[in-house]
């Protein structure tokens, strides 16, 4: 019974991730429905248990000014570690940060705020090497940062369709730069930030150039590039001690909601904040992923709910095609 739940709510879960406006549209008694597996889950949801602190360690956070990144922020400057708060918009990082030091006592040198724009790649370049540069060690890297925007219509600086730009191009690159550090830093660990919303996702070369897809598709796609660059990159880092892992953080009220381009189901979906996860509930599985020693060596695997789930797109099993991807993503980032 409890496996049955479990995979309605994932359903229901992934529906309410990449579509809203179905939400609108199914009524009433899928509302109801959602709202008695909410209430049961909620007993049953998971967190991070990990009393493990991280003194001495060094954790990056992309997007860490508001929702998951900065719950997960939060955490870890409470365990002690030096956290480095890497973010687009400097001035509400600025309040961010300050809230973060507020929150949890930290010393201002152990919150570090630098700027990194995932949709241009001179700006990774430029957040990598300055890591390097001052960084002497690098423990925690958690891609979080995440876009979804089907109005926006431009290409970036780079030529890239602009959400795949920011989920995966811009993540791809910043971890490739930084694998250097993380592999002397090791044991270490790498979190990626995926979505139960790859269900409908589509890596082929096209569809990472966004070509032929629907902008509503996009974000399905961007999210499970995502799981398919952690899967390749946990098989080409197997032996150095660093790990690699992919999550679904559960549908979470954060500033997501703005992007919805139907007003209704905006004002619908606004009006349904309290079935959703708080972001610290949403945080939690990356916070798992970072620090708990029950995944201690574990690589290669996705997570929902502090647990390992199923990757529910075939195409994140096959090789060959995350191979492509890979060298599609090393051609379009240079």
């Amino acid at each position: 019974m409890f496996g049955f739940l479990c995979s309605l709510w994932s359903m229901i879960d992934c529906l309410l991730s990449t579509s809203t406006w179905l939400a609108v549209n199914l009524g009433v008694p899928i509302l109801a429905l959602y709202f008695t597996l909410r209430s049961y889950m909620a007993l049953t949801n998971g967190r991070c248990l990990s009393k493990r602190q991280m003194r001495g360690k060094t954790v990056i956070i992309t997007g860490a000014n508001s929702g998951l990144g900065f719950e997960t922020a939060k955490d870890m400057a409470l365990r002690g570690a030096r956290v480095i708060m890497a973010c687009r918009n400097m001035a509400k990082a600025e309040i961010a940060r300050e809230a973060v030091l507020q929150a949890t006592g930290a010393k201002s040198s152990y919150v570090i705020l630098k700027k990194l724009d995932l949709a241009s790649l001179r700006s990774v370049r430029s957040f990598a090497l300055d890591i390097l540069q001052t960084e002497k060690r690098l423990d925690v890297l958690i891609n979080n940062a995440g876009l979804s925007d089907p109005k926006r219509t431009e290409r970036t600086e780079d030529n890239l369709e602009y959400n795949m730009a920011c989920n995966h191009f811009g993540h791809f690159l910043l971890t490739n730069l930084l694998l250097d550090l993380l592999k002397t830093s090791a044991p270490s660990r790498i979190v990626v930030v995926s979505s139960m919303a790859h269900v409908g996702g589509d890596v082929s070369p096209d569809a990472l150039r966004g070509i032929g897809r629907k902008k509503w598709q996009i974000y399905s796609d961007t999210k499970l590039a995502n799981i398919v660059f952690a899967e390749e990159l946990s098989r080409r880092l197997a032996g150095t001690n660093v790990t690699v892992n992919s999550l679904h953080p559960g549908v979470v009220a954060t500033e997501f909601m703005q992007h919805i381009p139907n007003e209704l189901a905006k004002t619908v979906a606004k009006t349904m904040v309290g079935l959703f996860k708080t972001p610290e509930e949403g945080a939690q599985t990356q916070i798992h992923l970072a620090v708990s020693e029950e995944v201690e060596g574990v690589t290669g695997k996705y997570f929902s709910d502090c647990k390992p789930a199923r990757v529910w797109n075939s195409q994140s099993h096959d090789r060959a095609l995350a191979a492509k991807v890979w060298r599609i993503s090393e051609e379009l980032t240079n």
